[in-house]
């Protein structure tokens, strides 16, 4: 069986791609497609828990001269990732960590879960999610 991501070219710049994230039933995330890292790196149902991180964003206040706290709902346009809606889900580290990565930095907890080109839509044993092109993350 030979499976293909259909990609989208964005400026010529990056590669974006849907995969399917998470077991018996997967997920769709758009992710971009980067041959020179070894991280997959999505936005979960913590992005906008204000207990998953110690976010802190600060906005100019010309008021005071100075940089204030500012709340920030819904800090992530999307939310591609539900972990507790994935029966192979597994945190791998009790506090948040922070990624740089080129110009851009990520702050998150890393969890492993199973990654597949194509969507599993039923109860899928481990072998059947290997053969459905699918691999621990």
């Amino acid at each position: 069986m030979k499976l293909q991501v259909p990609l989208e070219s964005r400026n010529d710049a990056v590669l974006v791609g849907t995969i399917y994230l998470g077991m018996p039933e997967s997920q769709p995330a758009k992710v971009v497609f980067d041959t020179g890292s070894e991280y997959l790196a999505v936005t979960s149902a913590l992005c906008d828990d204000a207990t998953a991180g110690n976010y802190k964003f600060k906005v100019y206040d010309a008021d005071n001269n100075d940089f204030i706290d500012k709340k920030v709902a819904n800090r992530c346009a999307t939310a591609a990732y539900d972990m507790h809606k994935s029966e192979g889900s597994k945190i791998l580290s009790r506090s948040s960590s922070k990624l740089a990565y080129g110009t851009a930095d990520a702050q998150g907890f890393i969890w492993q879960d199973y990654a597949c080109l194509q969507q599993s839509t039923g109860k899928l044993s481990l072998a059947e999610m290997q053969d459905s092109k699918c691999s621990a993350f």
